[in-house]
């Protein structure tokens, strides 16, 4: 499905000292409408409404979170890049329920060497897609991969590497520089909206088809965006979010097909 543009509507600070919310690292979306986000120092998850206010917050123990979302039993998932593992969380109490290192998955080998020294270049993203019952995480880069793991989190089950032969490019940037910081699931569409920060772009992606079908610069669709991080959608995919890990900005876009 062709989306016609992004637009900017407006953006809200979210920044909060006294909580910690300094450099939110994900967006998600709840089955209530409300949006999550994370900061990998504040060992918190908060939740925000659409228009930027903090309505509560999860104390947990973990640092290093940077991607979040919801599975289908309304559970939170958060991307842990120091340990490479994801954690599932209670949203009512923040209580973690499990965690699961991406090694200890069967299939693992098909990535092992893709993590020996990833360093900063790890785990960065996660979403859900409800329609293949699976669980997509976000490496960041060298190499940047798409990586499907099922949604007991016990095997990867299909690995995409996001490169120039599948439509990841920029005018500037070669196509291995480029890095990946934030993903999403747009189930109206069938697409992943995957955000770089360096290129300051998002691109919709096509797992069926393996490559980009539209990409959509910042900048050009009304709002620069440094360090552009979390992005969701509303529940009608009317609507993208996209955080800004440098100014702590929660940003919207109108999507309009």
């Amino acid at each position: 499905m062709s989306i016609g543009s992004l637009q900017f509507e407006t953006s809200f600070s979210i920044r909060h000292e006294d909580l910690g919310l300094l450099e939110p690292s994900g967006l998600a979306l709840d089955p209530e409408g409300a949006l999550w986000t994370v900061c990998d120092q504040s060992k918190r998850l908060f939740q925000i409404d659409t228009n930027g206010e903090i309505l509560a917050t999860r104390k947990v123990d973990n640092r290093g979170l940077e991607g979040i979302t919801f599975d289908v039993e309304g559970n939170i998932l958060v991307v842990d890049e120091d340990a490479g593992k994801i954690l599932k969380y209670d949203p009512a109490t923040g209580k973690e329920i499990a965690d699961r290192r991406l090694k200890d998955m069967d299939g693992f080998c098909a990535v092992a060497r893709y993590f020996e020294e990833a360093g900063n270049n790890g785990l960065e993203g996660i979403t859900c897609d409800p329609l293949r019952s699976e669980i997509l995480l976000l490496k960041e880069a060298d190499p940047g991969l798409l990586i499907a793991v099922s949604d007991d989190l016990q095997r990867i089950v299909a690995v995409d590497h996001l490169d120039g032969s599948r439509g990841f490019v920029d005018e500037v940037l070669e196509p291995q520089t480029i890095d990946f910081s934030g993903l999403c699931y747009d189930r109206v569409r069938d697409l992943f909206w995957i955000v770089s920060d360096q290129a300051s772009r998002v691109f919709t992606y096509d797992r069926r088809k393996g490559k980009v079908i539209q990409q959509f610069q910042f900048g050009a669709a009304g709002k620069p965006i440094r360090k552009a991080e979390g992005v969701t959608l509303n529940r009608e995919a009317q609507y993208l979010y996209v955080v800004s890990d440098a100014d702590a900005e929660l940003n919207r876009f109108r999507i309009v097909d």
